[in-house]
Formats: structure tokens, sequence, C-alpha cells
């Protein structure tokens, strides 16, 4: 073990974050920036954590489809929960960006899925699309993953791969009409 510890604690790199000393109003921020412990997943948590994102989407669609205000005041303030679960949760474990972390993939997810047929073709190519943006990072949302600090690093990126996606399926669905 080194002098030097970039925690006040080491734990593991996978499986529950161990939360002794940790307040309770913490302990409720692991949860939500875990997505219910989603993100315990040992293998590809993120894209275990694009799950939950397709069903909160496919919810805004199925509750507001005739009102897009609706979904989009929604998802900001899935984002703005989200914001504040991995601020709390990094803070108090002296953690960024940890794989663990997959309420971020939940909103890009959403944001990619709100805005389509609730329609299972649409739905896999809202997943797949989202993934693979999200996993190369490509121009602006690579940057901001790389560089923008904090919770804006952590979360940044998947929203605009969300936004991103969201807006590529919508030009798709509305040239396919004209097809």
């Amino acid at each position: 073990m080194s002098a030097h510890r970039e925690r006040p604690f080491d734990f593991p790199r996978k499986g529950p974050f161990p939360l002794v000393g940790v307040s309770a109003i913490d302990r409720c921020a692991i949860w939500i920036a875990t997505a219910c412990g989603v993100g315990y997943a040992p293998k590809a948590p993120g894209t275990f954590g694009s799950v939950p994102g397709i069903g909160l989407g496919v919810f805004l669609q199925s509750t507001w489809g005739e009102a897009p205000a609706m979904i989009v005041g929604s998802l900001v303030i899935a984002t703005l929960l989200a914001a504040w679960s991995i601020d709390r949760t990094e803070r108090a474990l002296h953690i960024h960006d940890d794989g663990r972390i997959v309420i971020d993939e939940v909103v890009g997810q959403a944001i990619a899925t709100a805005f389509i047929p609730v329609e299972w073709l649409w739905i896999g190519v809202s997943f797949g699309l989202f993934r693979l943006l999200d996993i190369t990072k490509p121009s602006l949302i690579g940057w901001i993953d790389a560089k923008a600090p904090g919770t804006l690093g952590t979360l940044g990126d998947d929203v605009l791969a969300g936004i991103v996606a969201a807006i590529g399926l919508i030009v798709a669905r509305e040239a396919l009409i004209y097809l």
C-alpha cells in the first residue's frame, strides 16, 4: 500500500460501494446514481444502465407523447436529479466517473428514447445508437467526457449522446414517412 492515497479509504472497483461512515442522504444519492444497484452489474454496467433509461423514455412517450414540452420538462427534472446524485456520490466516495455510476446512462438513453414511436424496432435502434455514441464518444461528446470537470464530465457526455441520438432518430422517422 502506498503512502499516498487518492481516497480516504480503499474499496474494490466492482460490486457495491462500502457505505461505512456515509450519511443517509449520501446513501440515497448512491442508490440513485447506481440506478437502484443496476450499476453493480459485473460486466458492462453502462449497457445495463441504459435499460432503465429505455423504460423511462417509453413511459414518457406513452404518457406525454402528444405534449413534447412535458417530455422535455420531465427529462430536465431527471437530469437535475441525476446531477445531484452524481455530485453527492462522487464527493462522498472521492471518485469521478466510476463505472458503477449509471444514472447518466439512464438519462441519456431516456432522452434518446422519449421522442420515438413505442415500437420494438425504434427502441432497438435507439438503444444501439445511444450505446454507439456513448462508447465511441465522437467529437464534442468525447471532449466533454475528457475535459469537463466533475458532474458535468460524468453526465454531460451521456446527455449530449442522448440528444444527438434523439435528433438522428427523429430525422430518420420523418424521412421514412416521406418514402
